[in-house]
């Protein structure tokens, strides 16, 4: 989102009051109008557009101005957002959707965000998967459903699925462990239960977790064979 470098046009013109470089504002100036508005703009911008103290400026530039100070303040406010965990391009939409960013400037922010690697739904998903499965008990079927609902395409879900169990087979073996260690957790408190109902009971819980049939099936194999095999049943 250029400033364009012809200030003059038709109308009532601005002048330029004040420019300053606060301390860390990584190659920003703060440019004050002599109607007391303040915009936050790139330094190079600002270097290109001829802008000093006393300069005129038309409001087709101000305009701009403004437009580039909101477009900073909507990109800086994701980085932080970013910087406090990471998040998919939806969640990060939704979020700053609250605070009534232009639907244009929101998009350019995206993009630019994807375009340097700092929004990737492939990797999030993927870094997702490997976390809730270290330390969560919940299948693959949970973690798919979580991840739909932070706005993660389904075709990329099923990608990072794939790839982070070929990236690392013992993602298989740590899914086994949850739902076996489910399994002995859940015990103690359905001892008093029958058999039946005591597998259907546990196998319950461990669908609602989204463990796939198969992996319930080896995991209520620890309670006895007969268990077992009525669920399979």
């Amino acid at each position: 989102m250029p400033l364009s470098d012809d200030p003059r046009r038709a109308g009532s013109l601005r002048t330029v009051t004040a420019l300053a470089s606060p301390d860390g504002a990584g190659g920003r100036c703060i440019v004050r109008l002599d109607d007391g508005r303040r915009f936050r703009v790139d330094a190079a911008e600002v270097a290109r557009c001829g802008l000093a103290i006393g300069e005129a400026v038309a409001p087709g530039l101000v305009a701009q101005l403004e437009a580039r100070d909101g477009y900073l303040r909507a990109r800086d406010r994701a980085l932080r957002l970013l910087a406090i965990r990471p998040r998919s391009a939806a969640e990060l939409r939704s979020r700053l959707t609250r605070y009534r960013i232009p639907r244009e400037t929101l998009r350019a922010v995206i993009a630019d965000l994807e375009g340097r690697g700092y929004l990737d739904d492939l990797a999030f998903a993927k870094d997702w998967i490997t976390a809730r499965l270290a330390s969560r008990a919940y299948g693959v079927g949970r973690i798919r459903w979580e991840l739909r609902q932070k706005g993660v395409a389904p075709a990329l879900i099923a990608r990072a699925v794939r790839e982070a169990f070929e990236v690392d087979p013992d993602l298989a073996a740590v899914e086994e462990r949850s739902a076996s260690a489910l399994v002995r957790r859940r015990l103690p408190a359905c001892r008093r239960l029958s058999p039946a109902q005591r597998t259907r009971r546990i196998a319950a819980m461990l669908e609602r977790r989204g463990f796939a049939h198969a992996t319930i099936i080896r995991a209520l194999r620890e309670i006895g064979e007969v268990e077992a095999e009525r669920f399979d049943g």
